[in-house]
């Protein structure tokens, strides 16, 4: 295949195609400023992608809309190398606000869209509970939610097939390349 770097860009320009196309979606959020957010371009672009062709992605950005938290989604490593990470919690009330970060070097197109998804999943759990405010709460939360793998990492079961369905959509509307 092309080289590693002509295919981040490709990959990048048939992000930006797809955001166009994702404006209108866009536009339905116009009158407020939405909850799930990025300043990073593509990774507003594959937020707004993922909106419009994954009914589980939207169904999510939906559900966050209501309730009392913003979602950033930055650029960013995660620890144990994963592609993406719920990194931290803050409260500033009457709002929290999730941090998440993306490794653009390892989730591109597709993939980051399903890790975005898998990601707002745990932003919603952890949304869903009023008492997780901080990084301590959030850590002690997924002690007591998460299962804990060989590698020390918390993840939750919703997640995973957060991320899997919106996969799983996105190739069904042929926005991926299998």
């Amino acid at each position: 295949g092309p080289p590693p770097r002509r295919r981040l860009h490709s990959g990048t320009l048939a992000l930006l195609i797809l955001y166009e196309g994702a404006s209108t979606v866009t536009a339905l959020h116009a009158k407020t400023t939405p909850r799930v957010r990025s300043t990073q371009p593509v990774i507003a672009a594959a937020i707004g992608a993922a909106t419009e062709h994954s009914a589980t992605f939207r169904s999510m950005v939906e559900e966050i809309e209501r309730t009392d938290g913003i979602v950033y989604v930055h650029e960013g490593s995660c620890r144990l190398g994963l592609s993406a990470c719920l990194a931290t919690v803050q409260s500033a009330p009457p709002v929290r606000f999730v941090h998440i970060k993306v490794d653009m070097r390892k989730a591109v197109g597709c993939d980051l869209m399903s890790s975005i998804g898998h990601e707002l999943q745990h932003a919603l759990e952890v949304l869903g509970n009023p008492k997780v405010i901080d990084d301590d709460t959030l850590a002690h939360f997924y002690m007591r939610e998460g299962s804990t793998g060989v590698d020390n990492r918390l993840e939750t079961e919703s997640a995973v097939r957060g991320g899997l369905q919106v996969e799983k959509e996105l190739h069904a509307r042929s926005i991926c390349r299998r």
